[in-house]
């Protein structure tokens, strides 16, 4: 059966993938030797930001299996899924452009600081998306 399908059916083990990634993006950064101990975001260290975001995608890939039969759509679904996926690899893509910079970058340093701002309040909103599913799911069960 084609993968592609398969997701698209069922879009939640999606964020258990990207936790994976991400879980070894953190663990391998340390063997390669990237430090993120000096490194803050919304001052935190960012190696702990990055732990919270793999233990919350896991957390709400749990959370779809156990309000699976409350949802209203598969299609809010998917958005929500995709969007909290895409967000988050756009997270990584920025954090380590701002870890190891450009020359451009260097001179330009509130890019990414605005960048990561923005990326993460979409990442927030994107899990009202979530919220509004099972809402949507609950009052439609009701009537």
């Amino acid at each position: 059966m084609n993968p592609l399908l398969i997701i698209k059916k069922n879009p939640p083990p999606l964020l258990l993938l990207m936790s994976a990634i991400l879980l070894f993006a953190v663990v391998f950064s340390q063997i390669v030797g990237i430090n993120f101990r000096g490194i803050k975001m919304f001052d935190l260290p960012l190696d702990t930001v990055l732990w919270i975001i793999t233990l919350f995608l896991i957390l709400l890939g749990a959370f779809y299996q156990l309000t699976n039969k409350f949802l209203y759509s598969i299609t809010i679904t998917q958005l929500h899924v995709f969007i909290t996926v895409f967000t988050t690899i756009l997270i990584l893509i920025v954090l380590f452009t701002g870890i190891i910079p450009s020359k451009e970058i260097t001179e330009n340093h509130e890019i990414i600081g605005s960048l990561i701002q923005i990326l993460s309040l979409i990442f927030v909103f994107a899990q009202l998306i979530y919220l509004f599913n099972i809402l949507l799911g609950l009052l439609a069960k009701r009537k």
